[in-house]
């Protein structure tokens, strides 16, 4: 004891000369609490100088020890000041200090002194530590780093949460306290107090309702739980009212770190607007049905992947079978294969491209007839843009295909006709012509004027009715390569082999032809019905040339919109093509009489033109010349003609 040592100095002056000469850092605190009496705090009552030192703080500190010494959760160091002061018997800790000049193992000695805590701590020097000690120290600088690589991975999870699009929220312990919520589950619950609170306290409309079963069904068990478009009737934030609103969540336990549930981690999207347009188009295609089936004509709806939603009435009565069957086995059990095929193909495209259907094929009836519908739909959409699938309807043109079919016979024989009738009748008018010839070298006429008058007429009958069978023998070669396969064609080459065909006609007209093909030098096309096209056309532009001026004709070729159009363009005598335009492409239809023809080109022309799937315009004003223009396909090939 101080007093017992011989020559003892006092003991207040023993004991300050002990604390400034301790190489141990002593420092004095004294508690500082909230109303309930709990520590919260201490404030520096007195620090040797070898803490001043060791600390680097003054020997009156103006901050409180957490604000001098903070530190993370769980707080140890201030854990261990609290549990000092409040146990009777001296308390031991170490730790690993990190200061402004220190960064070194730390251990430290505390007691409670009345109302004052005294702490004695000692720094340990990097060349003294022991192995345990720098265990501990990169223990506890592992652990730092965990914590703050979880304190990121925790900010950099909650600005997702806070910027997803869905509503989040964490309801944390057996009460589901709202732990965090995001702004889109705040803007689901507008106006409402929920941070910190119990779900059922800040919304008592969900107590007792199937959605808190749910709630605490998924912290019971640790089971998640989904649910689609649940209806949730909610307060109106604007008045109270009730109102239906429609929500899809998810429900996922969330645990601890020993895999003990602790809370509910919920994502939820409204989808009440949803909902509302999917009604709409519920009750519109209510209406729509009500009405299809009391259409004569029949109605089909189809979903977006094909498969039939709806059949109307008079569907069901061609088919001979129930909705539910129908909608059951589809088309399958009621096309031909490879109709059906098709007609699917055709759908899955329409489909694809939101374009409109459009499909001829044949269907059993009930009674087992194969009958031809023509079917044509069109896309419908939801209210947000959703594809809700194909509405369409289908019509019988058994008959009218019968019909067509007997007209192409028809048609077909006609030219069979004219083919064969130009040449059976071709002998026979050689024949006259060889009988007037001879008749003139052995008959001589009584009255010489008789023979100058007769003759000329009978000669003049012959070369027309010979000129005639020679345009029907070509409308009937046309016909006769009709079916001819398409070739590249250079548009020089066959424009200068007509008019090198015409070239008597050129020079009696004393024409000028230009050409000018650079928007297109070569077509796709059966040769010798362009070549038939291109000898009338600007046979036509000779044979009707104004005999006031030398004709000029321009042939060429431009592009329109995808499609090219040859045109060949004259200055001859024209006509009112907006008068007699409509006459013009008729058979045997004649507007100029001066000169001989049998008025069958033209409408060759247009037969073979509109055949290949072009059509024929012209432009003319009397005394203007006459311009025709064909509009033709980049590719043709030349069908059968009708």
């Amino acid at each position: 004891m101080v007093s017992s040592l011989p020559y003892a100095a006092p003991p207040d002056t023993f004991l300050t000369a002990l604390l400034e000469l301790s190489i141990s850092g002593v420092v004095c605190y004294t508690p500082l609490t909230d109303a309930a009496g709990q520590i919260v705090d201490f404030a520096f009552a007195y620090l040797n100088p070898a803490a001043q030192r060791m600390l680097n703080l003054p020997a009156q500190p103006t901050g409180t020890f957490r604000q001098v010494f903070p530190e993370p959760a769980p707080f140890a160091a201030f854990t261990f000041h609290c549990e000092a002061y409040n146990s009777s018997e001296p308390r031991h800790f170490e730790m690993n200090y990190q200061g402004p000049s220190h960064d070194t193992y730390c251990r430290v000695n505390g007691q409670r002194v009345g109302q004052q805590l005294l702490v004695s701590f000692s720094f340990s020097q990097e060349q003294d530590r022991s192995v345990v000690e720098e265990a501990l120290r990169q223990s506890q600088a592992r652990e730092r780093a965990a914590r703050a690589q979880a304190e990121a991975q925790r900010a950099e999870l909650t600005t997702i949460f806070e910027q997803a699009p869905a509503g989040i929220c964490i309801l944390a312990g057996p009460e589901l306290v709202f732990e965090f919520v995001n702004p889109g589950y705040q803007q689901l619950l507008t106006g409402r107090d929920l941070l910190g609170r119990p779900v059922f306290e800040a919304l008592p409309e969900f107590e007792g309702t199937p959605v808190a079963a749910m709630l605490r069904e998924v912290y019971e068990t640790g089971q998640s739980h989904e649910e689609q478009a649940m209806l949730i009737p909610m307060p109106r934030p604007s008045d109270g009212v009730m109102e239906d609103r429609y929500f899809t969540f998810v429900y996922q336990a969330r645990r601890d770190e020993h895999g003990q549930v602790n809370g509910i981690l919920a994502f939820v999207f409204e989808v009440t607007a949803q909902q509302q347009a999917i009604a709409a188009v519920r009750e519109s295609e209510a209406r729509f049905r009500i009405m299809a089936d009391a259409a004569p004509n029949q109605v089909w709806a189809v979903n977006p992947d094909t498969t039939l939603r709806y059949a109307n009435q008079a569907f069901l009565d061609f088919v001979g079978v129930g909705l539910e069957e129908y909608t059951t086995t589809g088309w399958s059990a009621y096309l031909p294969a490879e109709e059906l095929e098709q007609a699917q193909r055709a759908l899955v495209e329409a489909i694809s491209t939101r374009s409109m259907y459009a499909q001829e094929h044949r269907m059993r009836r009930h009674d087992g007839e194969y009958r031809w519908l023509l079917a044509q739909g069109a896309p419908s959409f939801y209210p947000n843009g959703e594809l809700y699938g194909y509405v369409g309807s289908a019509i019988d043109i058994t008959e009218l295909k019968q019909a067509n079919e007997q007209l192409m016979r028809t048609n077909q024989d006609l030219d069979n006709f004219v083919y064969a009738a130009s040449h059976d009748l071709k002998q026979p008018v050689n024949n006259l012509t060889s009988l007037l010839e001879e008749l003139r070298r052995s008959v001589t006429f009584a009255d010489p004027a008789e023979e100058q008058l007769l003759v000329p007429m009978v000669r003049e009958a012959l070369q027309q009715l010979s000129t005639t069978i020679d345009d029907l023998a070509a409308l009937g070669q046309a016909q006769q390569l009709s079916n001819a396969p398409a070739e590249l064609v250079s548009l020089a080459d066959l424009t200068a082999e007509v008019i090198a065909t015409l070239e008597p006609q050129v020079q009696v007209a004393q024409a000028r032809i230009t050409t000018d093909f650079a928007a297109r030098p070569a077509l796709s096309f059966a040769r010798a019905n362009l070549r038939t096209v291109l000898l009338n056309l600007v046979g036509n532009s000779l044979k009707y040339a104004d005999p006031a001026r030398p004709a000029c004709i321009h042939v060429s070729v431009r592009g329109e919109q995808g499609r090219f159009v040859l045109e060949v363009q004259d200055n001859g005598l024209g006509f009112d093509a907006h008068k007699y335009g409509a006459e013009l492409f008729q058979l045997f239809r004649r507007l100029h009489t001066h000169t001989p023809g049998s008025g069958v080109g033209l409408y060759l022309v247009k037969r073979i033109v509109e055949a290949s799937g072009g059509t024929v315009e012209v432009a003319s004003q009397p005394g203007e010349g006459a311009t025709f223009r064909i509009q033709l396909g980049q590719t043709h090939s030349v069908g059968a003609l009708q």
